[in-house]
């Protein structure tokens, strides 16, 4: 008996990664959906287990089409909250009407269902959506893995000065980051996906560690010194977010960053202990050291870049 697993976004790279760790598993069916498939690699385009849609993320006919019988639809939509809110609305809609009894949320971020209501959190569109699946007759699954290591090593975060091998920090440097590769969270998602029982909140990390540990670690593996900076306070760190969002709310990158890296080291927000991981045994997390040695050190930032289907 195969199952059918319905990805829609398959052009982002995290979504490709979900695609190759299905793959690992025998009869399973792909199928995605997203805007463009000429953009994806032609490897996966060749596979005969995957089927490609096309369509926007407000077609709805497109995505009923799309999630018409699947036994599980992934979303991961990446973009603005038109596409994250109703993007996301359209497909769960469509889940209800084609009967799909599963539906994974875009979240894959830190604890949000612990950020007090009315809080700015740039993923806003996760409360949303988390509330709305609610109300619908459609189970909703909610897998969350605190900062995502690749991202966190970008530019994104503006942590990492890979000129000056220099990692900024807001507070102290003893702040714990949960930290989760993408290979790790796809590994995850694609269990679940598999799992007929997962619904609900679902917590996976692959490791835990404060910078100065991030510091000493780099130290041990690269053999090469890493410098630190403090760049402030927790609290001027949210005065300069929300400084920047009254400003201009609608320019996300210049608050979003640091509203992140905010919350990544808020306690109440962390995964905490009790985790979902011991569910799938055959899921080797990746931790921060095994994510050092697969990267060299003048290609970590860029290790995001890297990222995309892998044929098994």
């Amino acid at each position: 008996m195969s199952t059918t697993v319905a990805i829609a976004g398959l052009t982002g790279k995290f979504a490709q990664c979900i695609a190759s760790a299905l793959q690992t598993y025998p009869n399973v069916l792909i199928r995605g959906f997203c805007r463009s498939p000429e953009k994806l690699p032609e490897s996966l385009l060749s596979e005969e287990s995957v089927k490609i849609a096309r369509g926007e993320f407000d077609d709805e006919i497109a995505a009923l089409e799309f999630v018409r019988g699947a036994d599980v639809v992934i979303c991961c939509y990446f973009g603005s909250l038109d596409v994250m809110i109703t993007g996301q609305k359209i497909l769960i809609d469509a889940c209800e009407k084609a009967g799909v009894p599963r539906y994974i949320a875009s979240d894959f971020a830190v604890d949000y269902t612990q950020i007090p209501s009315g809080a700015l959190f740039p993923k806003e569109s996760a409360r949303i959506i988390k509330e709305y699946i609610s109300s619908k007759d459609v189970a909703g699954v909610h897998i969350l893995t605190g900062a995502l290591l690749e991202t966190f090593w970008s530019e994104f975060f503006g942590c990492w000065d890979a000129t000056t091998r220099c990692l900024s920090f807001w507070g102290t440097g003893d702040e714990m980051w949960d930290l989760t590769s993408y290979e790790t969270a796809a590994a995850y998602t694609a269990a679940v996906a598999l799992d007929r029982t997962a619904v609900g909140v679902m917590r996976f990390r692959g490791d835990r560690k404060s910078i100065r540990e991030m510091k000493e670690l780099f130290e041990e593996v690269y053999h090469i010194p890493l410098r630190i900076e403090q760049m402030g306070t927790v609290e001027e760190l949210y005065k300069q977010v929300q400084a920047a969002f009254k400003e201009n709310p609608s320019d996300v990158m210049s608050w979003a960053p640091k509203c992140f890296a905010y919350w990544c080291i808020q306690p109440q927000v962390h995964l905490g202990d009790k985790l979902d991981n011991y569910r799938y045994s055959n899921v080797s997390p990746i931790d921060l050291r095994e994510f050092y040695l697969k990267h060299p050190v003048q290609e970590i930032h860029r290790a995001d870049e890297k990222l995309g289907y892998r044929s098994t």
